[in-house]
């Protein structure tokens, strides 16, 4: 169900990073960064709402400038530097899914605030991942990650990613969702061959809830602009839930509306349309 509250005349709006915010090319849209800095100009509340960890925000992203952050797919909340929430792995589970994935070969990606951790064979993917689709980020974004060597003390783990095929997406799957959040990954790059697990029952929304009971904006009116899997709660719980034109079709089936890709400025032509900028 969505939020039916008395409507105050500024928005919070909540906005996803990759495939929203960010383009396949982990670029970001000069529109994008004018229509939030804008928004905010005018009163409007804009919070990033990401299943990437802290530590995947970097610099270029922060810059833009947010009234709040979400990672983790909910599991983390931020406001004025204040964490508000911060769910992790249980660490018994934590073990029980690194024996897991080396027994069945499975590359994977442990996702924390102070860190990203990961598998040689997920290392080395990731290397030639970047090097085919972004090649001038590639040694940015690699070289942050932490070689798994078993010497680590692994903890507070916020999200893992893993590496699969549709036949063991479907087999891991099986095995683990009555334990975990699993989903297949949405970033075009990796979504073929790329899966997540979170926090069961923790998602986008809940966190979306607990951040504006936080800073006292309950009352306020609600948007959502996303393009994943990962997004669908949050996407049915506001009041309005925008679509990538470029997002999944599971994800866009539960919108209210589509806007363009976002190649095409999709971000920003959302937030003219809704009155939230004055177009450039």
């Amino acid at each position: 169900f969505k939020w039916r509250r008395f409507r105050l005349m500024k928005y919070a709006i909540f906005v996803d990073v990759d495939g929203t915010l960010l383009d396949n090319k982990q670029q970001i849209p000069e529109s994008a960064v004018y229509a939030i800095q804008n928004a905010r100009k005018k009163g409007h509340y804009v919070f990033l709402n990401t299943g990437r960890c802290k530590a995947e925000l970097f610099e270029s992203i922060l810059n833009i400038g947010f009234d709040g952050i979400i990672c983790s797919s909910g599991g983390y909340i931020e406001y004025e530097g204040q964490c508000i929430r911060h769910l992790t792995f249980d660490e018994n589970d934590i073990q029980a899914l690194i024996q897991y994935f080396e027994k069945n070969k499975i590359g994977y990606y442990l996702e924390c605030n102070h860190g990203m951790y990961v598998d040689t064979l997920y290392h080395d993917w990731m290397q030639e991942v970047f090097k085919d689709f972004i090649p001038e980020g590639a040694e940015e974004y690699t070289s942050s990650m932490i070689v798994v060597d078993g010497s680590q003390q692994i903890y507070e783990v916020n999200k893992i990613s893993f590496l699969c095929t549709l036949n063991n997406f479907d087999q891991i799957y099986k095995d683990l969702h009555e334990h975990f959040n699993i989903i297949k990954n949405t970033i075009p790059m990796i979504r073929e061959v790329s899966g997540e697990i979170s926090i069961k029952g923790i998602h986008k929304a809940d966190a979306a809830d607990i951040l504006l009971k936080h800073i006292g904006l309950e009352d306020v009116s609600t948007i959502a602009i996303g393009d994943s899997d990962n997004d669908i709660e949050l996407l049915q719980h506001v009041d309005i839930g925008i679509g990538m034109g470029n997002g999944t079709e599971k994800c866009k089936a539960v919108c209210d509306e589509i806007t363009d890709d976002v190649e095409h400025d999709g971000l920003y032509k959302s937030f003219v349309k809704h009155n939230l900028i004055e177009s450039r």
